[in-house]
């Protein structure tokens, strides 16, 4: 949720649209247009002024490949989110409210995963880094590492020129492994990935592999098949990275429901459910993991100051702390905005039963 902390500082109010952005079949640039109509004029019923609805409407007809979804949130004659999501919402819907609507982005996408993609040969190597920001779309590093080109192959042939000639090679190998090694080890911690992917030659992937440091071997996958050489199965190796990922999500939002339960079943434990504790939490920065079963959460309200991490259920409760300006806000958008403000991951999920439809797993009691 860190990349989405930029936005919730913005002023609203904001329109946040989430849109069936399919196009599979003849029809789907007109089908698409007539759903964004429907939006639009909702939009413009709620109050949203023409300058946002244009800038939205520049986005929204942009096509998109395949059945897909779309997340825009805009203010002010402004987008300041577009993000294609990986299947279509359950409904096209618009909201133009003071706080962005960013649950069903949430909910849509699920934890996102930190990764770095390296396919190597004997040469070097590419890397591609993800920081797995929901708020972003795509790579954010890309690099070529090349070391030397001369000798990477051994010839055949006997006698002392031939063995000097191997010894080179593999000394070669080595030097151009660690140049990779290196590269990668950097963009991990930059990344503070989660999961390494490696593809390539087999005797490259295993050099790479020896010069790796203990966190990069940690969270290495190797993937078979894949090549940097020209007309190779780019789209197999690209399905095989996109099905670790999920897999890596899925095992992700797993440990956080169980980890959930098993605070909750503590005496004293570090997990609360139910609207007034998640919100005293949240209040005071100590949620790690905000829960929401959406649509549970329905239709409850929270009050909230201009900084979105001063919340309480009661407007006293604030203008007790001092706070001037309170305003009340759809619990949806307050609580996941709350979470955003205090560095708290955010899991929309149906795996656990919620209070009132949220809960939280504490930093500390």
């Amino acid at each position: 949720m860190s990349s989405l902390g930029e936005l919730i500082r913005e002023r609203g109010p904001f329109a946040s649209v989430y849109l069936d952005a399919s196009h599979d079949t003849e029809d789907a640039a007109k089908a698409v247009e007539l759903r964004w109509r429907g939006v639009r004029d909702d939009l413009a019923r709620q109050g949203a002024d023409e300058a946002t609805l244009d800038a939205l409407e520049a986005v929204a007809l942009a096509p998109v490949v395949g059945k897909s979804g779309r997340a825009l949130i805009a203010a002010h004659g402004a987008v300041l989110l577009d993000r294609v999501m990986p299947r279509p919402p359950a409904a096209t819907t618009g909201r133009w409210s003071d706080l962005p609507h960013v649950l069903p982005l949430v909910g849509s996408l699920g934890p996102t995963v930190p990764h770095v993609v390296v396919l190597v040969d004997r040469k070097g190597a590419d890397l591609h880094g993800y920081d797995g920001q929901v708020g972003r779309q795509g790579e954010v590093a890309a690099e070529e590492v090349r070391g030397e080109e001369h000798p990477v192959h051994k010839v055949r042939g006997g006698g002392w020129s031939h063995l000097r000639m191997q010894h080179s090679v593999e000394e070669t190998a080595k030097r151009n492994a660690a140049l990779v090694a290196e590269a990668v080890d950097k963009l991990v911690a930059e990344l503070n990935a989660e999961l390494l992917v490696v593809g390539g030659e087999l005797q490259a992937r295993t050099a790479v592999r020896d010069e790796l440091g203990a966190r990069s071997r940690e969270l290495l996958v190797e993937v078979e098949g894949a090549s940097l050489a020209d007309g190779s199965d780019d789209d197999a190796f690209d399905s095989a990275v996109q099905a670790l990922v999920a897999e890596h999500q899925f095992n992700q939002e797993n440990e956080l429901v169980e980890r959930f339960a098993t605070e909750s079943g503590r005496d004293g434990g570090l997990a609360v459910q139910g609207l007034e504790p998640v919100v005293e939490a949240l209040r005071e920065a100590n949620v790690a993991a905000l829960l929401v079963a959406d649509p549970a959460l329905g239709d409850r309200t929270v009050w909230a100051g201009d900084d979105p991490a001063l919340l309480a259920l009661r407007k006293s409760e604030l203008s007790g702390l001092g706070v001037e300006r309170v305003e009340e806000h759809r619990a949806d958008e307050v609580l996941p905005s709350a979470a955003v403000a205090t560095g708290a991951q955010v899991l929309v999920t149906d795996r656990a039963s919620l209070f009132e439809g949220v809960g939280a797993i504490l930093r500390h009691r």
